[in-house]
């Protein structure tokens, strides 16, 4: 009896082992890799996926658009406008650089084209009716091997190497709406009150969430007043009749460090600024200053000048003023 009983005892315990190895061995991994797989069916779940917010609506009737022959190159929504516009142009640009097709969700076309017009990168719905086969997608470029395989770029992706290979072309693409044009254009000839020699220097002043994630992520403090006022020092030097443009999260902050500068126009000092006019402003500015953040980068980006940035080892700010020319920080 006891004999038997242990044999009981060792083949359930085999069982058991077994049952365990092949849940962690057959199932785990399928579900690590891909939650969803068997669920994407077309490429209007496969757009419902990669969004953050519930923006999408289902229509009734598709425009058949051919499917696509070999792949597609599209990304996850994540963060606000300058996070989702590194996101587009990461697509934009490794489309480019593949000739795979690009595809934007529309949970963030539909937020940029609440501020650009001429926006060229196209949405799902046009192959939402397409069949997806998630077993082709890579998640980087580095891991695409030239067949016939897409890309999917993870939420705030940042490719300044590839972007800015063709600065001028997506400074074309981000183009902004008229109204924005002319509300910023106005403010500018109210801030130099008809001097036409007048040098327009956008500053931008990031806060607020941002000083603890600077703690968190890079272990540095937030840039103190001291590297503005040698920024503006710089271009004081340089340039005669210079307006300061301060575009900030915290514009009481701002106000309170810059209230002995009489050429500071400080924006949304008493009614806020959505953020696509105060980034339509960085744009038409002449010159920049910047601290780290992608709001203030695409600004300074946009306005296509020279731009003084805060240095913070490793961080994406760097890397772009080792590609760009005219950026570059104080000794």
């Amino acid at each position: 009896m006891i004999n038997a009983n242990r044999n009981i005892l060792f083949t359930a315990t085999v069982l058991a082992i077994c049952v365990i190895l092949f849940v962690h061995v057959f199932l785990f991994p399928l579900y690590a890799v891909n939650p969803n797989h068997e669920t994407l069916k077309t490429f209007m779940d496969f757009e419902k996926s990669l969004c953050s917010s519930n923006y999408i609506k289902q229509k009734k009737v598709w425009r058949k658009q051919q499917c696509p022959r070999y792949g597609v190159v599209t990304t996850m929504q994540g963060g606000r406008l300058g996070n989702q516009m590194w996101e587009y142009a990461s697509v934009w640009a490794v489309a480019r650089r593949t000739g795979l097709e690009p595809y934007i969700p529309r949970c963030i076309r539909i937020k940029l084209d609440q501020v650009f017009d001429s926006l060229t990168v196209p949405t799902f719905e046009e192959i939402a009716h397409c069949p997806v086969d998630m077993s082709r997608f890579v998640k980087s470029l580095d891991a695409w091997n030239y067949t016939y395989q897409s890309i999917v770029l993870p939420r705030y992706s940042v490719q300044p190497e590839i972007v800015l290979t063709w600065v001028q072309d997506i400074i074309q693409e981000f183009t902004f709406k008229t109204k924005l044009i002319n509300k910023s254009q106005t403010i500018l000839r109210l801030v130099a009150k008809n001097n036409i020699n007048q040098v327009f220097v956008g500053v931008h002043v990031r806060r607020t969430d941002y000083v603890g994630y600077l703690w968190r992520k890079y272990s540095v403090l937030p840039a103190n007043v001291s590297f503005y006022y040698a920024a503006m020092k710089y271009y004081e030097e340089k340039y005669q009749n210079v307006t300061f443009i301060v575009v900030s999260d915290d514009p009481a902050w701002c106000i309170k460090k810059f209230n002995n500068k009489n050429n500071v126009f400080i924006t949304s000092k008493k009614v806020p600024n959505p953020p696509s006019l105060d980034l339509a402003i960085l744009a038409a500015c002449n010159h920049s200053i910047i601290d780290y953040g992608t709001f203030g980068v695409w600004g300074a980006i946009l306005a296509g000048g020279e731009t003084i940035f805060y240095n913070i080892s490793h961080h994406s700010t760097v890397r772009l003023g080792q590609i760009l020319p005219n950026w570059h920080t104080l000794a």
